[in-house]
């Protein structure tokens, strides 16, 4: 029996050499220096050792002739190259990065979004063309969660409050962490072509809601999401710092007798591939986990909102001392450190992330003149996106809110406008410092007097209340209110007589980064 050999070329293959015969039980292939960027393996043309690649479970690097072999995990795989620091991947017409084999020989089953075309037999050979870079320890990426268009009007938002501004951004890629549509697949398409403008390579995680409902488990609920981005699992590599993605949800189909629903859960096919991977990836680099539901969720719980075996992880990298988790799924921002209580056993920090969502509170809300609804997300924060900058193992990030200059960065809540000298004490300071994490140091100026500090407080900010209670008819009516962690408050100064005051609130965030806002309001009699 006979295979051919194939490059991997725009998320199809390339047929370019004669057959050869095979062994069923291995996979074989080059990964190759492709100087010219044609996409073929050209005389003269060398192998590149020590690229990993992988089978979704087995991970093995190439030998000094760039060649590897893996074996066959079983009918239906996902073959895949690990993107090198010091290379860079071919990229399809939407910036997409193409870097993996799809074989399923029968395609996928009969679903309401096409998924993937019968893929024949296993070929002899699979070779992925890398193209040569120069390895950078210093780099900006953009990370969107959430971006979640229900309708073709929400890709109009999509395009006109984000990415329109973000064209010719300078960051090396992108990032959506889940939920890349509201469960319509066949906006995919439409919603590449918007984000492809913005010039750089965008990687991309599963949600929730990217799945393929129409099917009885898990095996097969993501098949329009690989037709359009490849493995639900990967990784990728730049300068020091290895990024994993997860797919971090598990889907339960309808029966006759339950709705289908999904949890978060890793499952020990993956667990075991991220093990395998770990193997090979140096102590001092910096191991970002990228996944749309959390590993944790500070103000819910479920199995809906967090990862339930999220402790076999935390076995995987409990000896390592550079870590980062980012998520989405929640649509608010929220910042920890993961501990004892939630299962980290290490004294060593492990940050973790929820970001902030490009749809907010789901493209709801009174529209600005734009047309463009104000979305704000449940926690009081605007709809947004977050950007990293990275130098060696260590990072900072900071929030970008939609249609704002960088500046924006918290709201003052109270006091505002007129309050009257009986009620002024009754009324606390209330700042929302959207990407504030606690370590923060908040403090309020009132007029010249010193400065003093805040306290960082989990509750529902006033504003949102007041702001839901105003537009409930104009957002869903499962949107509610939400406890933010990135509120600070303080008791209004004794000395407060009536006429104008200035407050001025300081916040020193995380990173040593200082962001300034003032408010003008009265004391009336």
């Amino acid at each position: 029996m006979e295979r051919k050999i194939v490059a991997i070329i725009f998320g199809s293959i390339l047929l370019f050499q004669a057959s050869y015969c095979y062994s069923n039980d291995t996979m074989n292939g080059i990964v190759f220096e492709d100087s010219n960027r044609n996409l073929r393996m050209d005389p003269g043309e060398k192998g590149i050792p020590d690229i990993l690649v992988s089978n979704q479970i087995d991970v093995v690097a190439t030998d000094e002739n760039g060649q590897y072999r893996l074996p066959v995990p079983g009918e239906e795989f996902i073959i895949f190259v690990v993107k090198s620091p010091h290379y860079s991947l071919p990229l399809n017409q939407n910036n997409l990065p193409q870097f993996y084999y799809i074989h399923q020989p029968q395609g996928s089953p009969k679903l309401k979004y096409a998924g993937i075309e019968p893929t024949g037999a296993l070929p002899e050979m699979v070779h992925f063309p890398l193209y040569p870079s120069r390895k950078t320890n210093r780099f900006k990426t953009i990370v969107f969660s959430d971006p979640q268009p229900g309708s073709h009007e929400q890709i109009h938002f999509i395009r006109d409050d984000v990415i329109a501004k973000l064209n010719g951004a300078d960051a090396e890629f992108g990032i959506t962490l889940g939920d890349i549509t509201s469960d319509n697949l066949s906006f995919y398409n439409r919603y590449n072509e918007i984000v492809a403008q913005i010039g750089i390579p965008f990687y991309n995680v599963p949600g929730n809601h990217d799945m393929n409902y129409d099917v009885k488990d898990d095996q097969y609920s993501l098949e329009t999401y690989k037709k359009h981005f490849g493995p639900p699992y990967y990784a990728f590599e730049y300068g020091m710092i290895s990024f994993i993605v997860l797919d971090s949800v598990t889907w339960y189909g309808k029966t006759d007798d339950r709705e289908g629903y999904y949890i978060g859960k890793l499952g020990d096919k993956q667990l075991q591939w991220i093990e395998n991977y770990l193997n090979h990836v140096p102590a001092e680099n910096l191991v970002v986990f990228l996944m749309h539901i959390p590993i944790h969720c500070t103000l819910e719980t479920g199995d809906s909102v967090r990862i339930t075996d999220r402790e076999k992880l935390f076995d995987l990298v409990k000896k390592r001392n550079h870590l980062l988790a980012l998520a989405g799924h929640m649509h608010i921002i929220d910042q920890v450190h993961l501990d004892r209580e939630v299962g980290w056993k290490s004294d060593v920090p492990f940050p973790h992330i929820t970001c902030g969502a490009v749809s907010g509170s789901w493209w709801s809300g009174p529209k600005d003149e734009r047309g463009i609804p104000c979305a704000m997300a449940h926690d009081g924060a605007p709809n947004g996106y977050h950007i990293f900058h990275f130098t060696g193992n260590r990072f900072t990030q900071k929030f970008k809110a939609a249609n704002e200059d960088d500046s924006y960065q918290m709201r003052i809540t109270s006091p505002q406008g007129v309050i009257s000298k009986q009620e002024i004490h009754q009324k606390k300071i209330i700042v929302n410092a959207f990407n504030a994490d606690p370590t923060s140091i908040v403090e309020y100026q009132m007029d010249n007097a010193q400065p003093r500090r805040m306290t960082n407080t989990a509750m529902i900010d006033p504003f949102i209340i007041d702001y839901h209670e105003k537009n409930k008819e104009l957002m869903p009516d499962w949107v509610e209110p939400a406890t933010a962690t990135h509120i600070w408050i303080a008791p209004q100064p004794e000395f407060l007589s009536v006429g104008v005051h200035k407050l001025t609130i300081q916040v020193l965030n995380q990173y040593g980064r200082e962001y300034i806002q003032s408010a003008i309001f009265e004391i009336g009699e």
